[in-house]
């Protein structure tokens, strides 16, 4: 009976992962029969049809980035009296100072900035936004996290696709400064991949429900305040402001062909940060929106792949659950002479198939590299299943309900192999889940040399997968903890608050321009 119910267990968490992995399939057949619109483009608008533009660089904290993404937003090419720009900077440390301090210089130089500055964190990073919102004179506000850097021609090639009444947002793709930094980051961006290169266009050719990412977009005033602003009931605002969007009848355009460089997080802590923030905020959207999204006159089928789309997150659980019953699998299967793990493990990799064909059209489509970025899906397979310890927890406490903190990603303006992040302020802390991960590695381990030693030889593909992803990032998790307690964390210096002008009162002193993606602190 015992093993009647962990097959029965075993099994259903199996066809839970491998439903989202064949609706990978769906995904990649409306991506490849859209392919013609890659290249997508509006007509550009003459420069006095040109609407007056809000650029928001929501802030908290970042002072090794600061500068590079405020200097990008005041060089990009468009009208000086056509665009402002607001810094909200909600810092308490010392980048509060130097956000202050380029402001002026480059109100100095005509640029219009207005920089706000909120002593109480209400609502965090969506707290700013609505807030920044409300003294925005923009017809439309594009949206930038500090860690981005904005293309010079961002505007001008956004803009001209509002010409549509009904879009409300226009979506830009993300690519990766520091994308060859480590094998950690190239795994990362390999993931990410999958979602800005196939499922984010699928979903707009396909007139799917798809997702503002938070940055690197700019939405219609109208739209927001038409959604019902900014809310912060969840950690990921922008996807909770999409959907609603979405469901007032407005529509999001995913342009493929324009991308905005960003920063990966160079060490596990902040890329454990940055996954439990997205899956638990995903979760809570899921939560808030399915019923309305149900009750909603949208097609079925639309609503069908929007469910898929909030609880794609849900699969973390399910993971961990295969993760933990691999072994009882092996015992079982041994102790009672059943030959169901050949079958079982063919299925899987059946569905999985999906989920790698993904990520291998991802990379085709946009890297003549792709052939040796497919190798690292393995790599990118194995950090999944570790992370789903962390992920696990976060997708269950959003499903249901428990609240915490908005927890930043810290970035360091590191680029290069070489560069260090060893003497950088801004450590993401150190979870629990390490320990946990650690203990199912060895776990998974011992039931790997078990198997072999019984001959069962059909769960070891699963064995050596899970065992290696959770020892993989356990491994990271200690040595990067390793390294952060050893290297000093100094004070930031902190500059003196100049006078804060506004841009009628700044003098016309010019400032030298810092070349793009260059600026150093």
């Amino acid at each position: 009976m015992l093993f009647e119910v962990i097959l029965v267990t075993y099994c259903l968490a199996l066809c839970v992962l491998s439903v989202f992995s064949l609706n990978r399939y769906v995904l990649i057949s409306l991506f490849r029969r859209n392919a013609h619109r890659r290249r997508e483009e509006a007509p550009p608008l003459p420069d006095d049809q040109l609407p007056f533009v809000t650029i928001q660089l929501p802030i908290y904290n970042e002072f090794y980035v600061a500068e590079r993404i405020i200097r990008s937003a005041c060089e990009v090419d468009y009208p000086l009296h056509r665009f402002e720009v607001q810094i909200l900077d909600d810092s308490t440390d010392e980048t509060l100072a130097l956000t202050r301090r380029i402001a002026c210089e480059q109100q100095a130089r005509g640029v219009n900035v207005v920089h706000l500055h909120r002593e109480e964190r209400t609502g965090y990073k969506s707290g700013a936004l609505a807030h920044g919102l409300v003294k925005a004179r923009g017809e439309f506000v594009a949206v930038f996290d500090a860690d981005f850097v904005i293309p010079r021609d961002f505007l001008r090639r956004t803009v001209p696709h509002f010409s549509s009444k009904d879009v409300g947002v226009v979506q830009a793709r993300w690519t990766y400064l520091n994308e060859g930094y480590s094998v950690l980051t190239r795994a990362t961006a390999l993931g990410l991949d999958g979602q800005f290169i196939v499922e984010q266009p699928a979903r707009c050719w396909g007139d799917l429900f798809l997702t503002f990412n938070g940055t690197a977009g700019i939405l219609r005033a109208s739209c927001i305040h038409d959604a019902g602003g900014w809310q912060h009931d969840t950690i990921t605002e922008d996807l909770d402001l999409s959907y609603r969007a979405q469901l007032k009848g407005w529509r999001i355009k995913y342009l493929w062909n324009l991308t905005c460089d960003s920063e990966l997080p160079a060490d596990i802590h902040g890329l454990k940060a940055q996954q439990f923030r997205w899956t638990k905020g995903t979760q809570e959207t899921a939560r808030k929106l399915l019923p309305a999204l149900w009750r909603s006159p949208t097609p079925f089928w639309d609503k069908l792949q929007g469910t898929a789309h909030l609880l794609s997150n849900s699969v973390y659980p399910f993971l961990l659950l295969v993760g933990l019953l691999n072994p009882l699998m092996v015992f079982a299967a041994h102790r009672y002479e059943l030959r169901v793990l050949w079958p079982l493990s063919a299925y899987f990799l059946f569905s999985l198939f999906g989920t790698f064909s993904y990520y291998a059209q991802a990379e085709r489509t946009a890297h003549p590299d792709w052939v040796r970025r497919v190798f690292c899906f393995p790599l990118f397979l194995g950090a999944s299943i570790g992370l789903s310890v962390n992920n696990a927890q976060a997708a269950l406490e959003g499903l249901f309900g428990k609240k915490s903190p908005f927890i930043r990603t810290p970035k360091y303006h590191i680029i290069q192999r070489g560069e260090s992040w060893k003497e950088k302020r801004y450590r993401s802390p150190v979870r629990w889940t390490t320990v946990a991960e650690l203990a199912l590695g060895l776990y998974t381990l011992a039931a790997l040399v078990y198997a072999i030693w019984v001959r069962e030889y059909g769960a070891t593909p699963f064995l050596i997968l899970f065992g290696a992803g959770y020892l993989l990032i356990a491994g990271y998790s200690i040595r990067h903890h390793m390294i952060g307690s050893r290297g000093p964390q100094p004070a930031l210096v902190a500059e003196p608050e100049p006078l804060l002008l506004t841009a009628t009162e700044a003098a016309p002193t010019p400032v030298r321009s810092v070349p793009r993606g260059h600026v150093r602190l």
